[in-house]
């Protein structure tokens, strides 16, 4: 949707980690600036062009298929589709997106036309549309970005009615401001220790704006989510998720003002 826009500055979104720059000049070519949130369908077809030249130079072959299993043998993986097909692999990626909600048990008995369980399904789109130019009242159940994605929606569509957002713990998404970068090394960060953890990020964030300091940590997450034994990574979700969820993903200036 055109509502819809990129929650980082476009010149952070090249393909290519040898060209950070190559999505920003596009930008710049259709008269935008490498500072804009640009629209999501935008990235969707840079990515697309790109996957379509690889096709048609013959560097990937895409098989449009389910993959139902996947088995380890001494050359590589075979991936079993859900056609009865195999494609054979030196290397496995799992890259599988936002997978659809599980049933919610509060909806049982609520028609599907009121209770939309899919946000990113089309029947989320079309819920907006029934919306569109009305002033019935809305409840969003989460306050994160999709939540901020069907609000935009509907003031796209026109809706005029009370939106009421529910969360369990009160938390919004903060806004993107910008701010001069404060990196760090990843042996400056304590790892380990969620506790050790959440204090050095405090102190770091006395000294660097406090965005700085938590997208510093962005190019180590992996490395410092691996540190953690399964006791820690337990503690992290019990007690820092929720506020990870809604400080490192954060909605453009524009998008933030009108929430």
């Amino acid at each position: 949707e055109p509502a819809h826009v990129l929650n980082v500055r476009a010149e952070v979104m090249s393909a290519w980690p040898e060209d950070l720059e190559d999505f920003a000049r596009i930008i710049e070519a259709e008269g935008g600036s490498a500072k804009d949130f640009s629209e999501r369908r935008r990235v969707g077809r840079y990515l697309g062009d790109i996957l379509d030249k690889a096709a048609a130079d013959g560097l990937v072959t895409p098989v449009e298929a389910m993959a139902v299993s996947a088995v380890r043998g001494p050359n590589g993986w075979t991936i079993g589709l859900s056609d009865g097909g195999t494609v054979e692999a030196e290397a496995l990626v799992l890259a599988i997106g936002n997978q659809e909600p599980a049933p919610m048990a509060v909806a049982q008995g609520i028609s599907p036309q009121r209770f939309i369980n899919n946000p990113w399904g089309p029947e989320a789109r079309a819920a907006d549309e029934r919306l569109a130019g009305t002033d019935r009242p809305v409840l969003l159940l989460g306050t994160g970005l999709t939540a901020v994605d069907h609000i935009l929606s509907l003031d796209a569509n026109g809706h005029r009615g009370r939106i009421t957002a529910l969360s369990r713990r009160g938390q919004m998404p903060r806004g993107h401001v910008f701010y001069d970068p404060g990196p760090v090394e990843i042996d400056e960060v304590p790892q380990g220790n969620v506790l050790k953890l959440w204090r050095w990020l405090r102190r770091r964030a006395a000294h660097v704006p406090w965005r700085a300091a938590v997208d510093a940590l962005r190019p180590h997450s992996s490395a410092i989510w691996q540190a953690f034994g399964q006791a820690e990574q337990r503690r992290f979700m019990r007690h820092a998720r929720p506020w990870w969820d809604v400080i490192p993903p954060r909605p453009p200036p524009p998008d933030a003002a009108r929430r």
